[in-house]
C-alpha cells in the first residue's frame, strides 16, 4: 500500500510540475502579445474545478498550484524560488515563523 501512495505522489508531482511549465508557456505568450500574464476569471474557473470535487481545501490546493505555475522553476537540490536566493536558517527564524503558524521553509 505503501509504494502505491508513494508512485501516486510521484505522479501527482510530476503532472504538478508538468502544469507549471506549461502555465509559464502561456504566461510568456500572452506577455508577448501584450495581455496581461494571468486572466483573473481563468484563475476563478481553475479554483472551481479544485473546489467541486474536493470541497474548501480543493480551492486550498488549486491555490497552490496557480501559485507554483506563477513561480520560477526551482533548481533541483536548492531552496531556490522565484529567482530568490536561498536564504540561512536560524533558530530564532523558525521559533516565530512557528510561533505565528506559519509553514516552515
Amino acid at each position: 500500500m505503501r509504494a502505491l501512495l508513494e508512485n501516486l505522489d510521484g505522479q501527482i508531482v510530476a503532472m504538478v510540475l508538468r502544469r507549471a511549465a506549461l502555465a509559464r508557456h502561456y504566461h510568456a505568450q500572452r506577455r508577448t502579445a501584450g495581455l496581461p500574464q494571468s486572466e483573473l476569471a481563468w484563475e476563478n474557473q481553475v479554483l472551481g474545478r479544485y473546489a467541486e470535487p474536493l470541497g474548501s481545501r480543493g480551492t486550498d490546493i488549486g491555490r497552490a498550484v496557480l501559485a507554483l505555475s506563477q513561480a520560477a522553476p526551482r533548481r533541483p537540490g536548492t531552496k531556490e524560488t522565484n529567482g530568490e536566493s536561498p536564504r540561512k536558517e536560524n533558530a530564532s527564524a523558525r521559533t516565530t515563523e512557528s510561533a505565528r503558524g506559519d509553514p516552515p521553509r
